[in-house]
């Protein structure tokens, strides 16, 4: 079996779905897994992209930096190398036709415009194009829970592409949107699509420490993701105990939801929040 995961960002695979990964390599699967914005941006930035990279402690190419970091994170969870990585610039770069910034302020979940839909229809090609040259027998990304505009062109792109190839396709719970209130929502689905309700799946304890190691390896990422004073351990432990209750499961896990319904008539249109 060959799993074909789509991230949209250098880190959300593991954040969100590590675990999976490493059920998956240790049952044999050959796992490929795909990066959407993980293009070099050239200076100048946006003044959200400097301040982030000042956070990150970040010189040169910011995000070849984090390419490596992937890499480092991917290799510890045991997913072979190559790791493909998309030329598409994280919203924090792009620029819209007139020349302003995609991202203009500090929160890209407050981003809903719907005037990109070219680019998603490129990433949709593209992610078609990889599904084809690795055979994928099925297909995994993000449900884009927190509604951030890149994960949103990215799940959307992945609903396109798979409604022409008839793969398989799953949704991860996106981390750490997830475990926030009043963000914790998936954005509205295109039309002709229906998700079944997020099922948990149990990790070890083992499963579990791997995940956390590969996490570890996002050195730029961990000042911003434990900036509210928690590490990602006590993140993860809090979130699995705040949402045991309903789903259920003892010990830390990770939820996914199957795409149930899928049309070829899902439009290219990046749904709003």
């Amino acid at each position: 079996m060959t799993t074909l995961v789509v991230s949209p960002h250098l880190d959300d695979a593991v954040l969100s779905y590590g675990g999976h990964l490493v059920q998956l390599v240790d049952a044999g699967e050959h796992v490929v897994v795909y990066t959407v914005f993980a293009g070099s941006p050239e200076p100048p930035y946006s003044p959200i992209a400097t301040a982030f990279h000042d956070q990150w402690a970040i010189v040169g190419d910011p995000v070849a930096a984090r390419r490596d970091e992937n890499a480092a994170a991917l290799a510890t969870l045991g997913v072979d190398s190559p790791y493909l990585c998309g030329p598409f610039l994280d919203a924090i770069y792009r620029r819209y036709a007139h020349g302003g910034w995609v991202i203009d302020d500090e929160n890209p979940m407050d981003h809903h415009a719907d005037d990109e839909d070219d680019l998603v229809a490129d990433i949709a090609s593209d992610i078609e194009r990889v599904i084809g040259e690795f055979s994928a027998d099925r297909v995994v990304t993000c449900a884009a829970v927190g509604n951030h505009v890149d994960h949103r062109r990215t799940r959307d792109a992945v609903l396109a592409a798979v409604a022409r190839t008839d793969s398989p396709l799953s949704l991860w719970d996106d981390f750490p949107y997830l475990a926030w209130p009043g963000v914790n929502v998936m954005p509205a689905l295109p039309p002709g699509v229906r998700v079944s309700e997020p099922v948990a799946v149990a990790m070890s304890e083992s499963e579990w420490a791997r995940k956390l190691r590969a996490v570890g390896a996002y050195a730029s990422q961990i000042a911003m993701l434990e900036s509210g004073g928690q590490t990602m351990s006590e993140q993860y432990a809090d979130d699995c105990a705040n949402r045991r209750g309903h789903h259920g499961v003892d010990g830390f896990y990770e939820t996914v939801r199957a795409v149930l319904t899928l049309t070829d008539s899902a439009p290219l249109r990046s749904s709003a929040h």
